[in-house]
């Protein structure tokens, strides 16, 4: 006489899968609450804003008109602009001739701003983040632009700053996780 078996329990394969869940689901915690999420977007916001300079100063020379990233501390933004009614010069930014290419919303927890002092060859630490002139960087139809950095800080105050060279317009990413500045 065969009974029913009433087995209780679990098999070896649905323990694994929940192991594995669960394994996987911790490894993503850690990484978003050890800090390394906050840095991830720091570094990523620090690479866009630096490859939307080369995209201005790359516009800037194919247009054969200036463009500009206009970097708005108090929103936590920055945005992008180019100078399509004006065919010489950088001085008449937001006059209404201008076109604005992109906004970009800064992320969470990463805001305008050093918490590690100012990257070797500055010449300044603005207060706000930002060293240049009227906040804003011009890339000229030859490739030059103004001289100057956007600091960008976690709120671990690990700082990427992201400079500007004026004879060629060059764009540099500098790094300090709280052990000094790296390039």
């Amino acid at each position: 006489m065969k009974g029913c078996l009433n087995n209780k329990g679990f098999t070896l394969l649905e323990t694994l899968i929940v192991v594995s869940i669960m394994a996987l689901t911790m490894s993503v915690a850690y990484f978003m609450m050890g800090g390394r999420g906050v840095r991830a977007r720091l570094k990523s916001e620090s690479r866009d804003i630096a490859g939307y300079m080369k995209l201005a100063r790359t516009g800037a020379i194919r247009d054969g008109r200036p463009w500009a990233i206009e970097f708005d501390v108090a929103n936590r933004r920055y945005l992008i602009f180019d100078n399509s009614g004006e065919s010489s010069g950088s001085e008449d930014w937001l006059d209404g001739d201008e076109t604005l290419y992109r906004r970009v919303e800064l992320p969470e927890h990463v805001h305008y701003g050093s918490g590690q002092g100012m990257r070797p060859g500055g010449t300044s630490l603005p207060g706000d983040g930002v060293s240049f002139s009227a906040n804003r960087v011009v890339f000229n139809p030859n490739g030059t632009s103004e001289s100057g950095t956007v600091y960008l800080s976690d709120v671990v105050g690990e700082t990427f700053a992201v400079s500007s060279l004026a004879t060629t317009g060059r764009v540099k990413i500098w790094t300090n996780y709280g052990a000094g500045w790296m390039d």
